[in-house]
């Protein structure tokens, strides 16, 4: 069922009338000392009055602001999720080292991108910019309050996933975690969470591809075996292996089956 809903989807990605062409607007965060970019996308059938509307914040997310918004069409159409606000955080190469990285790090000898290194460090105060800015920020312009908050990041972006359930619990509800850089000086994230009691979420999508090089679907094997040892009451957590896909392809599957999953745990 997924297989087929998934190839329609992506045959109509492009050919599904959305409001994808939304402008892109700036935050000027305090956390940050800096003005951050970000786009509002919202479903067909949006309603303003709903009492259960819910949240996705997509990171990277122009790269997959269009098929979320038109995944979350068909997902509503289909009376599977509630009404949704995508909000989309575009970013750069420098961008996506500064504020998803926990730790600013030092890079191995070789490492091709060692000039990034100087740029690490920053996601605490990004994670303060997401909590107490940016989804206040839209609340208000929206006169609503979530029901449902859920992060998607893919690669860097998928460690900075796995940043918010570990080192920020509680900003949002749910996550679709791909393909993450947990390797990231030299596995921060994963010591980290080894030194704590409690890993707080309520659902959680992990991904890697079948053929993800450089040790991504071994890490994510670890960390779904290690989450599983560690589950705690009222947790949901799977974990899928991406067909035939690699890495920079695993995304976007992710995004689709990780919707798909939340929608079944009524998390959307």
């Amino acid at each position: 069922m997924i297989k087929n809903l998934l190839t329609l989807i992506l045959l109509l990605l492009f050919s599904i009338q959305s409001n994808a062409q939304n402008d892109i607007e700036y935050l000027n965060s305090s956390n940050l000392k800096d003005s951050i970019p970000f786009k509002v996308f919202k479903s067909d059938k949006f309603n303003i009055k709903s009492d259960s509307i819910n949240l996705i914040v997509l990171l990277d997310g122009d790269s997959y602001s269009g098929l979320a918004i038109n995944s979350i069409d068909l997902f509503e159409f289909a009376d599977k999720v509630n009404s949704t606000i995508i909000v989309s955080l575009p970013s750069t190469v420098e961008y996506r080292w500064k504020y998803f990285t926990p730790t600013n790090a030092t890079p191995r000898k070789g490492d091709r991108n060692k000039e990034l290194y100087k740029f690490t460090g920053e996601f605490q105060d990004y994670a303060n910019f997401v909590e107490k800015e940016l989804i206040p920020f839209i609340e208000k312009e929206n006169k609503i309050q979530f029901r449902n908050k859920t992060l998607f990041g893919h690669s860097l972006g998928g460690l900075a996933v796995l940043n918010f359930v570990v080192l920020k619990p509680g900003v949002f509800d749910n996550y679709i975690c791909a393909s993450p850089s947990t390797m990231f000086d030299n596995h921060f994230i994963f010591e980290t969470l080894k030194e704590k009691e409690n890993i707080e979420f309520k659902n959680l999508f992990l991904t890697a591809a079948e053929n993800d090089g450089n040790g991504y679907k071994g890490n994510v094997e670890w960390l779904n075996n290690y989450l599983i040892e560690n589950n705690q009451p009222n947790q949901s957590l799977q974990m899928k292996i991406i067909i035939g896909q690699n890495h920079t392809t695993s995304g976007i599957y992710s995004l689709i089956e990780g919707i798909d999953f939340l929608s079944k745990q009524n998390a959307l």
